[in-house]
């Protein structure tokens, strides 16, 4: 194990460092975020069942069918920080001055990692509306007495989903949407 003291490096699922307040895009693997989403359950963990962020993100990511597959591939990544800074709650991340700057900037490592352009206003605004479906969709379900307005009529049955499973769908869905651009 390498010795992270005094840095803010995190070592990884694949062994690398990766420094979040500081990415470069040669320490990111679409294997350990699709492992680190995987393992990270929505909701802060507060779900009927166990379930990824990394299904949350292929879900938005199949919301997105009817665009060009690179904005797919931007609705499958979109969480992709949260691999390196976890998942946050939206209303705290809101009370969290430097989230905003820190999530941007291990999105634009991951952009370059993947050798695709950063996203555009209008294709990033589509993967946020994907991204608000699916947070109603799944918290209607997911969340015991939460009832969202309105709730969007989305055809995924949400379904508890082990993290080896979830992983390796992510990168199944990776793979196939990088191939098609």
């Amino acid at each position: 194990m390498a010795d992270f003291e005094g840095t803010s490096a995190i070592e990884t699922y694949s062994g690398l460092a990766v420094d979040p307040l500081d990415p470069e895009p040669s320490t990111i693997r679409v294997e350990d975020i699709a492992h680190g989403l995987a393992h990270t359950c929505r909701f802060a963990g507060q779900c009927q069942f166990y379930y990824s962020v990394a299904t949350h993100a292929i879900h938005v990511s199949q919301e997105l069918a009817d665009s060009e597959p690179i904005v797919q591939l931007y609705g499958l990544f979109h969480d992709a920080s949260e691999a390196y800074i976890t998942d946050v709650p939206r209303p705290v991340k809101r009370k969290i001055d430097a989230y905003d700057r820190i999530e941007h900037d291990v999105l634009a490592a991951v952009w370059d990692r993947l050798n695709i352009p950063h996203p555009d206003d209008e294709q990033w605004q589509a993967v946020m509306d994907a991204d608000d479906r699916m947070l109603r969709h799944e918290a209607e379900t997911l969340l015991s007495e939460y009832t969202p307005s309105p709730v969007p009529d989305l055809p995924y049955e949400l379904s508890p989903c082990r993290p080896d499973e979830a992983r390796q769908q992510f990168l199944d869905r990776a793979a196939l949407l990088r191939e098609r651009i």
